[in-house]
C-alpha cells in the first residue's frame, strides 16, 4: 500500500531551482533513508512533503489524499486548508533542533497538540503522552522543563510530541546532528524501535550506519536529484553512481 506518493515535484526559491523532477513513492511500514551531501534538497523533499514549503510543480499524495497538485501549464489544483491541515496530521516531523516550548513541562509539550488540534480530552491526552514517554524512556521526566534535559532527552521528547498526534507517518530531519556524539545512539535506539513497530518512516540523515542497519531502501540525492536508489546493502557495497561512490568513500 503507497503513503506518500511525490510525482515530478519541483521546487524554486526564486532563480535557484532546489527540487528537480522528484518522483517516488514510499509504502506502508517502509523506512527510507535519504542521504547526500548538504544542500542537495534532502530537507526540502521533507518541508514540501509536510505543507511547510509550496512545490512549484508536480503533485504530493499522502495516503491516497492529494496535499499538492500543480498541473504542468502552472496551474495549481486549489486545496482546503482544511484538507492541508487534516493530511498534514498524519506527518509527524521531527527536525535538527528540538524546538519545544520552553515554558512548558515535558508532558505539557507532548500533549499540547493533541489538546488544541485534535482537542482530544486531556486525561486521554495525558495518558497517551506519559505512554509515549515510557517508549522513549522519559516517563520519569515527565514534570522538568527542557532546559534540565539533556540534547538527546529533549530530541526523545520532540519525538514523542510527534507520536502524541498519532501519525500515520514519521518525518525525521536530521535528528541527530544537532546533538553531542555520545547522546546520538539513544536517540536512534527511539527510532530504530518505531521501524520495528511497523512505523512509515522518511529519515535524511548523516548516520550510515543507522541507514544500513534500519533503512529498507536508501535514496541519494544530489544537486536537488535522485542519482541512486536501492537496498542499503546495494548502495553502501556496491554504489554504481560515481558521485554516491565518491561521497560514501569520504564519510564511510
Amino acid at each position: 500500500m503507497t503513503m506518500i506518493n511525490i510525482e515530478h515535484v519541483y521546487k524554486s526559491f526564486g532563480k535557484l531551482e532546489v527540487l528537480k523532477d522528484i518522483s517516488l513513492e514510499v509504502s506502508k511500514g517502509e523506512v527510507l533513508c535519504i542521504i547526500g551531501p548538504s544542500g542537495s534538497g534532502k530537507s526540502t523533499l521533507l518541508r514540501c512533503l509536510n505543507h511547510l514549503e509550496r512545490i512549484s510543480a508536480g503533485c504530493i499524495s499522502v495516503d491516497g489524499e492529494v496535499l499538492d497538485n500543480i498541473e504542468k501549464n502552472g496551474v495549481r489544483h486549489n486545496i482546503s486548508q482544511k484538507k492541508v491541515s487534516e493530511v498534514c496530521a498524519e506527518l509527524g516531523m521531527v527536525f535538527q533542533r528540538f524546538n519545544l516550548f520552553p515554558h512548558m513541562t515535558v508532558i505539557q509539550n507532548v500533549i499540547e497538540a493533541p489538546l488544541t488540534v485534535r482537542k482530544m480530552p486531556k486525561k486521554q491526552a495525558e495518558e497517551i503522552g506519559l505512554e509515549l514517554l515510557k517508549k522513549v524512556g522519559l516517563e520519569d521526566k515527565r514534570d522538568e522543563y527542557p532546559s534540565r534535559l539533556s540534547g538527546g532527552q529533549q530530541q526523545r521528547v520532540a519525538i514523542a510530541r510527534a507520536l502524541a498526534m498519532q501519525p500515520k507517518i514519521m518525518l525525521f530531519d536530521e535528528p541527530t546532528s544537532a546533538l553531542d556524539p555520545e547522546l546520538v545512539g539513544e536517540v536512534l535506539e527511539v527510532m530504530k524501535q518505531l521501524a520495528h513497530d511497523g512505523m512509515t518512516m522518511i529519515v535524511v540523515t548523516h548516520e550510515m550506519g543507522f541507514a544500513r542497519e534500519v533503512a529498507n531502501r536508501v535514496i541519494f540525492m544530489d544537486n536537488g536529484v535522485i542519482l541512486e536508489e536501492g537496498a542499503p546493502e546495494e548502495i553502501f557495497a556496491h554504489p554504481t553512481h560515481e558521485r554516491t561512490q565518491s561521497f560514501l568513500q569520504k564519510i564511510l
